[in-house]
């Protein structure tokens, strides 16, 4: 194995073991959200209320400014350290403005919240949108919060830092583990939305806190407009947000059919996803996350740029594959392990299980999608990242309406599936189509 690969493998593992004890953490709070409330309605106005704040928070962070930022940077400190003050110069003219652009989508999003969240999840009645459409407010807060961090992350991973941050990631998920499990009963769901807040705080004072010198000391914040990086992180942004846009409105529009199936079924769908969306995670944060500097330096390069490429399409291959089989074989006993206690019910489980077993295809397809992702970013080739999600989104809006009336909750994850062929598809065929030379 060469140097670079093996060091690759080493900063994988070591950012799998937080991102593992972080997820854990986090996902360790899902079954105490299960026993607690099981598939009370009362969850499906906080999963609907997340909706918007959490589309506007993905923006500001790994699949926004957080990957925007480390090409730039790196084209901007090139050699030797005196010239990493332009990094930091494009650094301290894009965080203000990105604070001021999430300030204004949070203010807009408050006021047309009432009318918004009935048009995304027109099941819930009225009582349950009330209650969202306050939840929603103050989940707004997050992408205030996230995007300074995005700016700030995406700096440390240019300049290879990339085990404090995945090291905060992991104490905000503790965080937020420590908020629901000792949040008192009547605080009800109103304890999630200060877990998820108490998270984001930890965030954003952990990377002042723990980066003195490397990130504080180099924040100068200027209104630069006009500084000549800020035209190539917009052109670059514009896509990775609307891309961003694209793959989660896949889960608002699923949160919304299901409100029209059933009281709880928002929150048997949450349930279902949970343990896919830890696991992609933790490969997000094992696999692509280390190998994004490697695949930003050699966008120019395009032998080296491949061969990172494919090791990482490889290692996510042998790793997703076998879970994804464990899982719709092992769906039921899974879901009675992690849930079945309290008032989560034996027929909440079955149901449960059998969306879990349904959705492993879309996990497989959405895990093998992730590399290819991040190194059309590195290329600065992200259209094609949103024309993949763009198809994915049509086809599982399509088919996940249409089964989801025959289907209810399986009908859902079917639609899910069904958009992850296009998702994988599409950026396959990037692949092969632009690294024959």
């Amino acid at each position: 194995m060469s140097d670079s690969r093996a060091a690759l493998l080493r900063t994988g593992l070591t950012l799998a073991g937080l991102r593992l004890a972080g997820g854990l953490a986090a996902f360790a709070a899902t079954p105490i959200i299960a026993r607690r409330f099981g598939l009370d309605p009362a969850l499906d106005s906080f999963y609907i209320a997340s909706s918007i704040p959490f589309v506007l928070s993905s923006i500001a962070l790994i699949g926004g400014l957080e990957t925007a930022v480390p090409p730039i940077f790196r084209q901007l400190s090139l050699t030797t350290e005196a010239t990493d003050e332009n990094g930091w110069g494009f650094v301290n003219a894009l965080w203000p403005p990105a604070l001021a652009g999430a300030l204004v989508a949070a203010g807009v999003s408050f006021v047309l919240m009432p009318a918004l969240l009935p048009r995304i999840a027109p099941g819930l009645d009225a009582t349950r949108q009330s209650v969202a459409v306050s939840m929603a407010r103050v989940l707004l807060l997050a992408p205030i919060i996230a995007a300074p961090v995005g700016v700030w992350r995406g700096a440390l991973i240019a300049k290879r830092k990339l085990i404090g941050p995945a090291a905060l990631v992991a104490t905000g998920s503790a965080v937020y583990f420590a908020v629901v499990a000792l949040a008192p009963a009547a605080l009800g769901v109103w304890t999630l939305v200060a877990a998820t807040l108490a998270a984001g705080l930890t965030g954003l004072a952990g990377l002042l806190i723990v980066f003195p010198r490397a990130l504080t000391a180099r924040l100068r914040p200027t209104l630069n407009l006009r500084h000549p990086a800020l035209p190539t992180a917009l052109a670059l942004l514009v896509p990775l947000a609307l891309n961003e846009l694209v793959y989660h409105a896949d889960i608002v529009i699923m949160r919304g059919y299901a409100s029209q199936v059933s009281a709880g079924t928002v929150a048997a769908y949450e349930f279902a996803t949970r343990p896919l969306g830890t696991l992609i995670t933790l490969l997000l944060a094992g696999i692509v996350a280390p190998a994004f500097p490697e695949l930003a330096r050699t966008a120019r390069d395009l032998p080296a740029f491949r061969a990172t490429l494919d090791h990482a399409l490889k290692i996510m291959i042998a790793a997703a594959l076998p879970l994804a089989v464990g899982l719709a074989l092992l769906s039921g006993p899974v879901v009675r392990l992690l849930y079945e206690r309290g008032r989560f019910t034996a027929d909440d489980a079955a149901l449960v299980s059998a969306a879990l077993a349904m959705l492993t295809p879309y996990f497989f397809l959405t895990a093998l999608a992730q590399p290819l992702a991040y190194a059309t970013y590195a290329r600065q080739q992200p259209l094609w990242t949103l024309a993949a999600s763009a198809a994915g989104l049509a086809f599982s809006a399509v088919g996940g309406y249409f089964l989801s009336q025959q289907f209810g909750l399986l009908g859902i994850a079917m639609g899910d599936g069904l958009g992850a062929v296009p998702l994988a598809g599409v950026l396959l065929w990037w692949r092969w189509r632009n690294m024959m030379d």
